[in-house]
């Protein structure tokens, strides 16, 4: 895949405006977008709703110009996810991607997913250790490893209008799909069980209400931990 160069943008301005006829205007930073983990910042400010909608629709466009498919989709539990969630979910699908929702899990999920469902990409909506009034937005490929940074490259030179939208045959389907975090799990079991035996052996779990609050309690009842 050749990566399209984003073009710099002028420093005088913390914020350019672009204009996409689809959706109206978005403002974009004169930085880069992607940084070394995905999109990261304050919500409201730089992550919105309608940046997080141009998103889905013009990573679906690069993501599927090998072959159409699914888009894995994760998030944390911050307060900001859910719309960050159905935003992205929106771009996707007016780009005719089909969306499969994990929901609230931990961000390998959504890259051991990508890699054994055959889906053409997958996103965590979270910003790690970030304060919680910030979120973002990290991609994987198909193999499940973090987006090439040429293809970041790509996604963000359209958002910048530097790309035309390539014909969008229908619309995709979106899907809630929380029970394949059970194969996540799974595969988390099978290098223990039944070789190691933690039968009864005491472990203090602090979630602190984060992205594996649901996972880590089954995982450690399978174990049968206490």
């Amino acid at each position: 895949m050749v990566a399209v160069p984003v073009s710099p943008v002028s420093s005088d301005r913390p914020f350019s405006r672009i204009s996409k006829p689809r959706w109206g205007t978005i403002a974009l930073p004169n930085t880069r977008l992607f940084g070394t983990d995905g999109i990261r910042g304050r919500v409201g400010d730089l992550l919105t709703a309608p940046l997080a909608l141009q998103v889905g629709f013009w990573a679906g466009q690069v993501l599927q110009s090998d072959r159409s498919g699914v888009v894995i989709l994760g998030q944390d539990s911050r307060n900001s996810s859910d719309m960050l969630t159905m935003a992205l979910s929106a771009g996707l699908t007016a780009a005719g991607l089909e969306v499969w929702n994990l929901g609230l899990c931990p961000t390998p999920t959504v890259a051991h997913l990508t890699s054994t469902t055959g889906a053409i990409g997958g996103i965590m909506i979270s910003a790690s250790h970030n304060p919680p009034e910030d979120n973002g937005i990290k991609f994987f490929g198909k193999n499940g490893n973090k987006l090439s940074p040429d293809v970041q490259a790509q996604i963000e030179a359209a958002l910048r209008g530097e790309l035309d939208p390539a014909p969008v045959k229908g619309s995709g389907r979106y899907h809630h799909r929380p029970e394949l975090v059970c194969q996540y799990m799974q595969f988390l079991q099978e290098p223990l069980l039944p070789a190691v035996n933690l039968n009864g052996m005491k472990v203090v779990l602090d979630l602190a209400w984060g992205a594996a609050v649901q996972v880590a309690p089954l995982v450690s009842a399978k174990w049968a931990l206490t």
